[in-house]
């Protein structure tokens, strides 16, 4: 049996290096949300060339330049993912599978613009850019506990935009993005049972950053080259957010009395202060918009500057023994974006798309945290009008490409994952 100190150098060790290595409550992945508005999302997110709703504040300010009368635009979008997991040699296994919970992720967008002359308008917009919600069935015996058992990032972004319409056919505008945002983690500490060798539950552990600020700008530009064909072209810079937070552990009995007593010995206060950030990445959209008759056809290729996401510091200035860094490595990705759609009459138009979005996440990154992959999406949408008011409504099934951790996995986590998500948004709109 070890003698005391060694036996509590040991459980130490143990808990810094759980505290390092975990994902902690700031791993960025692809979490980037495209769902902004209806009519756009029936485009399947291809709507910078067009930008000819309130939701262009987010697509492309420029748009809101050719919007008539006051309009405000809102609603919502429910996001439900499903996650399975198969895991590999050496952890944890042949064999294991595991399901991720049932979790939705209900985002909102409000939209609001205005003219202060033939050729200036003015617009705000609230919407969530960024979400995250990851949350796996039977926590306490789900076998990448100790990764995480459930993970939230949420928040908001406020966008007071203006437009110009500098010629009858082209403008520009630009906006400030004051990006909003909270993250929750909570997942397991390990330790080693001396007396059996294997590890063991000995805390529970919940991270919490508080709402954070961090400050942005977008700007974009869009040019109807005639009266059939447009281009649109838009960029939304990276934003750092700093956050401060606390982390709380709290004891688990392990089934040994002279285990549970050393635990409490070396376990870090119940509430830690946590300082960490994240750089959300600058965003550019470009895209061509061509009618013809009824129909209207869209085509976007997006850019995620991903790359400027190498680590994140974990900072506990209490114990500044535990403090470090996490490596991601994440590499720039790419979305490709196409719509169509054809006009019934006067009341009725319905639109279809398709978009491929790569993403930005190393296998060796791939993780309980987020189970990133390439997706294909597949979408269907519509409107209806009446006089001032309008509805859009569209939906996305969107389908991951199994993805495996290909041995390398940081977390040393094994596997292979398997997710696919629907959503359905709803949005109103009315001029005034």
């Amino acid at each position: 049996m070890c003698s005391r100190s060694r036996w509590s150098r040991a459980l130490v060790v143990t808990f810094t290096l759980a505290l390092l290595t975990a994902p902690a409550p700031l791993r960025a992945a692809g979490f980037a949300l495209f769902e902004h508005g209806g009519k756009g999302m029936g485009f399947a997110g291809a709507f910078t060339a067009q930008a000819s709703d309130p939701s262009a504040i987010f697509h492309n300010p420029a748009g809101i330049a050719f919007l008539r009368g006051k309009q405000i635009y809102l609603g919502g979008t429910g996001v439900m993912p499903t996650w399975q997991f198969e895991g590999a040699n050496p952890f944890p296994g042949t064999g294991v599978t595991e399901s991720g919970a049932t979790s939705v992720l209900l985002p909102p967008a409000v939209y609001y613009t205005q003219p202060f002359s033939p050729r200036v308008v003015f617009g705000v917009g609230l919407n969530v850019p960024f979400g995250l919600k990851t949350e796996w069935a039977n926590p306490d015996r789900f076998s990448g506990r100790y990764i995480s058992q459930k993970a939230a990032l949420g928040g908001f972004g406020v966008n007071p935009t203006l437009a110009i319409k500098v010629a009858d056919r082209l403008s520009v505008g630009a906006g400030l993005d004051l990006r909003f945002s909270t993250v929750t983690l909570e997942r397991r500490i390990p330790v080693i049972n001396p007396f059996t060798q294997k590890p063991v539950d000995a805390a529970h552990e919940r991270l919490d950053a508080g709402t954070n600020l961090g400050i942005g700008f977008d700007v974009g530009m869009l040019a109807k080259l005639s009266d059939d064909l447009s281009v649109g072209a838009s960029y939304r810079h990276r934003v750092k957010v700093d956050y401060k937070g606390t982390a709380t552990f709290t004891p688990l009995p392990t089934g040994s009395d002279q285990l549970d007593e050393r635990v409490q010995a070396v376990l870090p206060p119940q509430t830690l202060t946590l300082d960490s950030s994240i750089t959300f990445p600058a965003f550019v959209s470009g895209g061509v918009a061509y009618r013809r008759g009824d129909w209207v056809f869209e085509a976007d290729v997006n850019w995620y500057q991903w790359s400027a996401f190498k680590s994140i510091p974990v900072i506990f200035p209490d114990r500044p023994d535990l403090s470090g860094s996490i490596t991601e490595n994440y590499s720039d990705s790419f979305q490709y974006r196409f719509g169509a759609e054809k006009t019934l009459n006067d009341v009725w138009t319905v639109r279809g798309g398709y978009f491929w979005d790569e993403t930005p996440a190393p296998p060796a990154s791939v993780s309980p945290l987020l189970p990133d992959a390439d997706r294909n999406g597949f979408c269907l949408g519509g409107t209806w009008r009446s006089g001032s008011w309008r509805i859009d409504a569209a939906s996305w099934f969107v389908l991951s490409r199994a993805r495996s951790t290909a041995g390398v996995s940081r977390d040393s986590f094994e596997g292979t994952y398997k997710s696919h998500a629907f959503t359905l948004g709803v949005f109103v709109g009315y001029v005034f």
